[in-house]
């Protein structure tokens, strides 16, 4: 199944977001034109969403489970800060990962151009999440838009010795898939 996102199209509610990095928002118009797309992995299903007007978040988890117990789980925000260096983005997610989890571990894997626009990859793992007191292994990209800083996430509750190479591989793929797009800047930022 193909997804498909774009800001306007957000409904308007109360936000309550744990152990991520938030920053400032600067306001904008409603003209937003980017769009990110990817394609859900087989056997997801949605099961959990909140917005705002400066914030929105998704989650997707494999059926059957739920978004307070979950084996692996897949989550989609957009937040109106754009151009923001994903980078730095994700070095103030990883401070607040480390103050929740003194085992905590993560490493920048990849950052870059995808579309025209600055993209970061990282790896975040916890070996007992305090809110779920499972441990937690996160593959995270960032997409540094012109309208809204972008993050997709695939979580998974094991430890980061028990990651496959097929997970790996999967998720990496996955990732790989996700991009951000402007049909009114079709010259930089192409959605073909």
């Amino acid at each position: 199944m193909d997804y498909f996102i774009s800001f306007e199209q957000i409904p308007t509610r109360g936000l309550a977001l744990l152990l991520m990095f938030s920053l400032a928002c600067v306001a904008h118009g409603q003209d937003n034109t980017e769009n990110i797309y990817f394609e859900l992995p087989p056997g997801f299903e949605q099961g959990f969403e909140e917005s705002d007007e400066s914030f929105f978040i998704q989650e997707w988890v494999p059926k059957g489970e739920s978004v307070n117990d979950w084996s692996e789980m897949l989550t989609l925000t957009i937040q109106n800060i754009p151009n923001i260096d994903p980078v730095e983005f994700f070095n103030h997610m990883a401070d607040e990962w480390e103050k929740s989890c003194p085992e905590y571990g993560g490493l920048l894997l990849h950052e870059g151009l995808e579309n025209n626009y600055p993209v970061a990859l990282w790896f975040l793992k916890c070996p007992a999440n305090p809110m779920t007191g499972k441990p937690e292994f996160a593959y995270i990209k960032g997409i540094a838009g012109n309208d809204n800083f972008y993050t997709v996430q695939l979580a998974y509750a094991l430890l980061s010795e028990e990651i496959t190479d097929l997970t790996i591989n999967r998720s990496m793929g996955f990732l790989r898939q996700v991009i951000v797009c402007d049909d009114s800047r079709p010259q930089a930022h192409a959605c073909d």
